[in-house]
């Protein structure tokens, strides 16, 4: 997992051009939607309100590595290593998603505010779109997809 701040971004390798050029272009306004970038690198920007910590699911993917951060608002993703958890389901090749059941391991967090960004890697589960300090909010994201492949 990487997180950090989006003036950063341009360092890691992680983040090919063609993703650089297409978040350079975005504002607030820019309409929801999935964006394809290249044949293997998509992006969906979705607006939502942010949910409690109970509603939140981790969840990981094989296929592509997600880059994501906020245009408006601020949340909430805990984290944890995919090692040990027990998956809630199968994979869905489709939608490149798995599902995990609770765990009582300690999850780390980080908070999405509209400066920062994160990577998720095929071993990073994350619960995504969580409340800060018990606030719901009206959040935009966008989720980029690399497939992991790509670099």
């Amino acid at each position: 997992m990487i997180f950090d701040d989006l003036r950063n971004l341009e360092e890691y390798k992680v983040v090919p051009e063609e993703v650089l050029t297409f978040i350079h272009g975005l504002t607030a306004a820019t309409p929801d939607g999935r964006y394809e970038i290249t044949d293997r690198i998509y992006a969906n920007i979705e607006s939502y309100i942010t949910k409690g910590e109970t509603e939140a699911v981790l969840e990981s993917h094989r296929k592509y590595i997600d880059l994501q951060f906020l245009l408006h608002g601020m949340e909430r993703i805990d984290y944890i290593n995919t090692d040990g958890l027990e998956m809630r389901g199968n994979y869905n090749p489709e939608k490149d998603i798995v599902f995990y059941k609770k765990t009582k391991a300690e999850l780390g967090s980080l908070y999405l505010n509209g400066r920062n960004f994160a990577v998720f890697f095929p071993h990073d589960a994350h619960a995504p779109q969580i409340t800060t300090f018990s606030l719901q909010e009206n959040v935009k994201k966008v989720v980029v997809k690399i497939m992991v492949d790509y670099l």
